[in-house]
């Protein structure tokens, strides 16, 4: 894109918002951004890599002392396979048919890799990412209900906290994925098959920096995906930042503190939830 000077200096802006100040509290970073009359939103990323149940007092802390709690997804229930299957199956159009025969050989090589023994072939692209994975993360011994989305979520229903998600059901989730172009879909493929190839440890290091509240792996890994998968970047990454901001937007006009909780990697990169507000007249600040 050409820069106008307004562009630079709103990307100035917002690299200042991503970065951590010299004294900033232990732990993973949590942003605040802040309204008139006293509203607040404070946003969290959430990185599932965890192999112990993950607890913050800290960020905990801050869960409780929010009106509102947001998180990307509701609960899934019984039926979401179903849902699952109905949009990401496609009998016409087997999975090979999407993918070049290096593509293919990689997917193979990768299914192999995490001990995937079903049959991929049946699977829109979308779907085979989605199951290979959940057998990446089970492999590895990545546990969801160790990870702090399950713990958070937790805490808010204990407090009585209302629960709102992004997607407001699974249904939902489904249709947006089973909405990506075809360039998206192979993208949302091949780029698991890439966290699959760099294994476990690198999702460890990642989630190590994390705890630590260093960004700078998690933009590494944010960059790589937009380099690579421009589409795929643009539906899972650049889009929804926008609509987050829209929504934190609305929040900030009511004079109460909202929680929100997405994967670290809305808050890492070029358009990041941090940058998007910036865009908009927003500053945020590690809290």
């Amino acid at each position: 894109m050409r820069w106008s000077r307004r562009g630079v200096v709103g990307a100035l802006m917002a690299a200042s918002a991503e970065r951590a100040p010299a004294a900033q509290p232990p732990g993973p970073a949590i942003w605040e951004v802040r309204g008139p009359g006293g509203a607040r939103v404070l946003i969290f990323g959430d990185n599932p890599a965890q192999r112990a149940p993950w607890r913050s007092a800290r960020i905990e802390a801050a869960v409780r002392a929010s009106r509102v709690f947001w998180k990307e997804t509701p609960a899934s229930g019984p039926d979401a396979w179903k849902l699952f299957v109905a949009k990401g199956v496609d009998a016409a159009r087997p999975l090979s048919s999407w993918l070049t025969p290096s593509q293919r050989a990689r997917v193979a090589s990768a299914a192999a890799t995490v001990g995937f023994r079903g049959a991929l072939e049946r699977y829109r692209p979308w779907l085979a990412a989605v199951l290979l994975e959940d057998r990446f993360n089970a492999s590895a011994g990545f546990k969801a209900e160790d990870a702090p989305a399950h713990h958070l979520t937790a805490v808010a229903e204990a407090a009585g906290i209302p629960i709102h998600s992004e997607f407001p059901d699974i249904a939902a989730v489904v249709d947006y994925f089973a909405d990506f172009s075809p360039a998206a879909e192979v993208g949302s493929l091949m780029r698991t098959v890439d966290d699959i190839e760099a294994g476990p440890e690198a999702a460890e290091r990642e989630a190590r920096a994390w705890a630590a509240g260093d960004l700078g792996p998690e933009r590494a890994w944010v960059l790589r995906v937009r380099a690579a998968y421009p589409e795929y970047y643009r539906r899972i990454l650049a889009e929804r930042n926008r609509r987050w901001a829209v929504r934190i937007h609305d929040m900030l006009r009511r004079a109460e503190t909202s929680f929100i909780l997405v994967g670290d990697a809305h808050l890492a990169g070029p358009d990041s939830v941090q940058r998007e507000l910036a865009r908009s007249g927003l500053t945020t600040r590690r809290a």
